[in-house]
């Protein structure tokens, strides 16, 4: 393809200008809005569900000190961060959206939920809210069906912070973690600023599946200091996402990372805002905001949905709000704080200040405020209790949720690409005589066929656009597709493997290459506390088609950082699913099964691997996962090797066969999670012996994993303790000499075969 820009040099002396940032510029009042169409419904309703947030956390806090008359003696376990005081915030921001907006939250994120579910239960239909609840179709009154719904919204939210079945994740979040996918929460987060590249992505595929939505992403003020917030702003702003990306980043600023104070202490800047100034021209249309006004919010995140709807996103908003207890309710926010401070803010108070505005307009009446409060404490004394007396998760369903058992496999005709949409016809990889093709081929190949299969497949990472990726594996891809489905990113690992869990959340299935497993290591938190986690923390609603591209490597003088063979760093963490294939037949059939599951899959390839040739039919063809292969039968030992210590096993068993007269199997599990331990031990079973060959360091390498799984099931049927032939306990070696020795060779293989049958 042509080169879109050339980059020239330009030394003309200069200046660079860079636009001011608005600040608390809302001016109306609610007797403003009220003359502008906000009706007296949607005015109460903003109280209401203000004073509801308000009041749970109240009762929260109540709950942890032993303090609730209606449970004498109950013990609250869990998170209790509270945002008291930030009200304004959560209602203003979900009045500000579409119901079927998304939204992303925080550990501090009890009142996004609320208020998030609660104005997708008003717009709800009559069959909507009967399902909600849970009874058949009925033609009740829809104010009645409006109150079981947000009571049973309650219910299910307070279930969730007790660890209850009836949770909204059913228990297995909590409320650090609370999600509700049917309402479009794709989830608090824990780790602070982990949501960034999440919402990222999932904006971006908003954006691709042109379905109008917009992306809030609700993060405090002390996760725009981490990593990850640059790199989101940076991928959301790339001008190639010609459409812009329709999200909005909403700092929820209420002075205090945990203890330290933004505001003269840990940042260099008043305000947090000025951040966009680095990411685009327009400062990524960053605003402060009065985080204590509903109604400025209100406007505000209206305002920003209509420019990420226009496609003149993302939007930048610092709403500057305050809590009033401390970090967590083992915080006093005594020691970091004055009262004098605490005082001013007070006097700010979102829920007083819009109260006597409702009341100054005739909105409502003292003695109506009164009944909703009494109402809606009542409310929460219903949800209290019976999130209490309803059932705990039961320890037999322990993995309910872990991995989806969804595919894409019978999608047929319905997303399809259209002819239309391929720039260049694909053309197959011509084979050799043999019916041979190339392992790097069977990368693209298999790439391209699933991208004509399903226009929700889309490539991108580091290079992989106009180079074809560091090793050729992804080239012509851009051609055929265009870069709207073919992208490069700016070296951003965890951006890049957080976007595709976003991604994937809301509807495509994007294939993501971290050039080096080495640098997965800079995404770990991405690939670690998101992408494996979230299927199982948000109660099994969630799948995340998304796959992982990297590469092991060794043999090219590459040294420490890249190459090494991490395999067991994802390994450990439950939720990943991991296939190392060794032919270029198992390449394209397991990264084809990858595309098409509905779960994160790390896909390793091998950079020794890349020029091997071998037979890869034409047809369509998967390879199911948790499937080993016997790669050559045998009677006096058992190998198990994958990767490019599969042809390394091999090559030794043959030789063991012609000098030692010893007859190896060769098991390639192919893919290590899952692990087909089944057909390993059946092999074991025949030969009495175990040898595994890994590229990884011996100590804590997956191989010992391996020989513990196979003793468990065969112990009385081994002659012998299994022996791993690894690498030295070092990173990889620059130099030839030690490079040749750290990494097992057929010469090693057949040193320690002869040692195992003696």
């Amino acid at each position: 393809m042509p080169k879109d820009i050339d980059v020239l040099p330009d030394f003309t002396t200069g200046q660079i200008d860079i636009q001011s940032i608005p600040k608390f510029v809302y001016d109306s009042s609610l007797a403003g809005e009220l003359a502008g169409g906000l009706t007296h419904t949607e005015a109460k309703r903003l109280l209401r569900y203000m004073m509801v947030i308000r009041a749970f956390e109240e009762r929260i806090a109540e709950l942890k000190s032993g303090r609730y008359a209606g449970l004498p003696g109950f013990r609250f376990i869990g998170a209790s961060h509270l945002s008291i005081g930030q009200e304004a915030v959560a209602v203003g921001t979900m009045a500000g959206i579409r119901p079927d907006d998304y939204i992303t939250s925080t550990h501090r994120g009890h009142g996004h939920s609320i208020a998030k579910g609660a104005f997708a239960i008003e717009s709800m239909t009559q069959e909507q809210l009967a399902e909600f609840i849970g009874v058949p179709p009925t033609d009740a009154p829809r104010e009645a069906l409006l109150q079981q719904a947000f009571q049973m919204h309650l219910h299910r939210t307070m279930a969730e912070l007790f660890g209850k079945e009836e949770g909204y994740c059913r228990g297995r979040g909590g409320g650090m973690h609370i999600a509700d996918f049917h309402v479009g929460h794709l989830g608090a987060n824990a780790i602070v600023g982990g949501s960034l590249a999440i919402a990222t992505g999932a904006a971006m595929a908003c954006s691709k599946l042109e379905n109008d939505r917009v992306v809030v992403c609700l993060v405090g003020d002390g996760g725009v200091s981490n990593g990850i917030a640059a790199e989101s702003f940076n991928f959301a702003c790339m001008d190639q996402f010609k459409a812009g990306t329709p999200v909005i980043y909403l700092i929820e600023n209420n002075q205090y990372a945990m203890t330290g104070q933004e505001a003269g202490e840990v940042t260099g800047v008043r305000y947090l805002a000025q951040r966009g100034a680095g990411f685009d021209e327009e400062n990524m249309n960053a605003e402060v905001v009065n985080g204590m006004d509903v109604l400025a919010v209100r406007d505000a995140v209206r305002r920003g949905a209509a420019k990420c709807r226009n496609g003149d996103g993302p939007v930048l908003l610092e709403c500057m709000t305050y809590r009033y207890m401390g970090h967590s309710l083992s915080d006093s926010g005594e020691t970091y704080r004055s009262k004098d401070e605490e005082q001013a803010w007070r006097r700010e108070d979102c829920i007083e200040r819009y109260v006597c505005q409702m009341v100054e307009t005739g909105v409502i009446t003292k003695a109506e405020l009164e009944q909703l409060d009494a109402a809606m404490r009542a409310a929460l004394d219903e949800a209290t209790l019976s999130a209490y007396h309803s059932p705990d998760p039961d320890p037999k369903e322990m993995y309910a949720g872990l991995y989806a058992t969804s595919t894409s496999e019978d999608i047929g005709q319905e997303w399809r690409t259209p002819d239309d949409e391929i720039l260049r016809p694909w053309r197959k990889v011509r084979r050799d005589s043999k019916g041979q093709m190339l392992y790097r081929h069977a990368v693209a190949e298999a790439v391209a066929e699933e991208m004509m299969r399903d226009r929700r497949v889309i490539l991108y990472g580091e290079d992989v656009a106009d180079y074809g990726g560091a090793f050729q594996a992804t080239r012509g891809l851009l051609a055929t597709f265009g870069r709207e489905r073919v992208f490069n990113t700016a070296i951003s690992e965890s951006a890049i493997v957080g976007t595709a869990v976003g991604a994937a959340m809301v509807g495509l299935r994007p294939v993501a290459e971290i050039m080096y497993i080495d640098f997965l290591l800079m995404a770990m938190d991405q690939t670690g506390n998101q992408a494996a986690k979230a299927q199982y923390m948000f109660g099994g609603k969630a799948t995340i088609p998304m796959v992982i591209r990297t590469t092991i490597g060794g043999g090219k003088g590459y040294a420490g950082q890249h190459s090494q063979s991490l395999e067991a760093i994802p390994a450990h963490i439950p939720g990943l699913k991991i296939a190392m294939p060794s032919t270029p037949y198992d390449c394209k059939g397991l990264l084809k099964t990858a595309i098409r599951d509905d779960n994160p899959v790390i896909f390793i390839e091998h950079q020794n691997l890349y020029d091997q040739r071998g037979v890869v039919p034409e047809e369509d063809y998967t390879i199911p996962f948790g499937e080993a292969a016997i790669r050559r039968e045998g009677g006096d030992l058992t190998i198990v090797a994958y990767s490019s210590m599969a042809p390394v096993a091999l090559e030794a068993a043959a030789r063991a066969a012609d000098e030692l007269n010893v007859q190896a199997e060769v098991v390639d599990p192919r893919t290590v999670c899952p692990l087909d331990v089944e057909t390993i031990a059946a092999s074991v079973r025949k030969t009495g012996r175990l040898m595994l060959v890994t590229q990884a360091p011996a100590t804590g390498c997956f191989s010992e994993h391996i020989a513990y799984a196979v003793q468990e099931r065969c112990f009385g049927d081994m002659k012998a303790a299994p022996r791993i032939v690894a690498a030295y306990d070092v990173p990889p070696p620059m130099a030839q000499t030690l490079e040749q020795e750290n990494i097992p060779s057929p010469e090693r293989v057949l040193e320690a075969i002869e040692a195992l049958v003696s």
